[in-house]
C-alpha cells in the first residue's frame, strides 16, 4: 500500500513525456501496453524544502552558537591573561617600592664658622646612608626614586653666635631654622623639618641664609653629634 498520492494510467507507446513534478516508473512489462504508475511529489518536494532549510538553519545557529562561544572563551582567556599580567606588573612595582627605601643620617665632625650666604652644610659624617642617596662630599642628598621625602636639620650654635640655616630644594628655600643668640650667654640649638615631593635627580640639602652663619657647633659633650642633618623616603 502506497502512502502517497498514486495514479494508474495506461500509455501506449505514441503517450508524450510525464511532468517535470512526476516520477515514473513500469511496473509491468508483461502487457501490450505500459503500465505506469505516477507519484506526486510536489507536496513532498515542498515538505522536503522546507525541511531542509529548517535543517541548514539549526546546523547554522549551532555552529554560530559555537563559533560565539569560542570567541567569548578566547576574549575572556585574553581579558584574564592581559590582567593577571597588569596585576603582576602592579604587585611587582609595590615590592619594588618597598624595596627602594631611602634614610639618612648625617652630622658634623668639626665646627664651622663664618659661612657665607647659600654655603651648603656639608654633614660630612653619615653613619646612616641607605640608598645611598647623601653624598658626605659635597652635603647634598640626591633623589633616586619619585615620592614624598620628610627631612629634619638641628644646629648649636655658639654663644652670642647666630646660625640661620634652610632646607633646600634645587636651590629653593623650603623651611628655615633661626638659632638667635646674638645676645645669650649659652648656646642654643634650633630645630626644623618639612615634607617634600621629589622627582628623581632633584637636589635638596641645607644652606646658609644670609649673613646668619657666624657659628655653627658639631657637638655639646662627650663629642655627641649635635648639629644633625636626618631624612628618609616615606612612600
Amino acid at each position: 500500500m502506497l502512502f502517497c498520492k498514486i495514479r494508474i494510467l495506461m500509455f501506449s507507446c505514441m503517450m508524450g513525456q510525464l511532468q517535470s513534478d512526476m516520477i515514473s516508473m513500469p511496473l509491468v512489462d508483461n502487457i501490450g501496453a505500459t503500465l505506469k504508475a505516477d507519484l506526486d511529489v510536489t507536496k513532498m518536494n515542498k515538505y522536503l524544502h522546507e525541511y531542509i532549510q529548517q535543517e541548514v538553519s539549526i546546523g547554522v545557529l549551532k555552529a554560530m552558537g559555537e563559533t560565539v562561544e569560542k570567541m567569548v572563551e578566547n576574549k575572556t582567556h585574553a581579558v584574564q591573561t592581559e590582567l593577571e599580567a597588569k596585576i603582576a606588573h602592579q604587585m611587582n612595582q609595590f615590592e619594588k617600592k618597598d624595596r627602594e627605601m631611602y634614610a639618612l643620617f648625617a652630622h658634623l665632625s668639626s665646627r664651622k664658622e663664618s659661612l657665607n650666604d647659600e654655603t651648603v652644610v656639608i654633614f660630612d659624617k653619615a653613619p646612616l646612608n641607605v640608598g645611598g642617596g647623601y653624598d658626605t662630599a659635597n652635603g647634598k642628598f640626591t633623589c633616586k626614586d619619585d615620592g614624598l621625602y620628610f627631612f629634619s636639620w638641628t644646629t648649636l650654635s655658639q654663644p652670642r653666635k647666630d646660625f640661620t640655616s634652610a632646607l633646600f630644594v634645587n636651590g629653593d628655600g623650603i623651611a628655615e631654622n633661626i638659632v638667635d643668640n646674638d645676645e645669650t650667654g649659652d648656646a642654643m640649638t634650633g630645630s626644623n623639618s618639612a615634607v617634600v615631593r621629589l622627582r628623581k635627580g632633584d637636589l635638596a640639602w641645607i644652606g646658609v641664609v644670609g649673613s646668619e652663619g657666624n657659628y655653627i657647633r658639631y657637638t655639646w659633650t662627650n663629642n655627641i653629634p649635635a648639629s644633625v642633618f636626618t631624612g628618609f623616603k616615606i612612600y
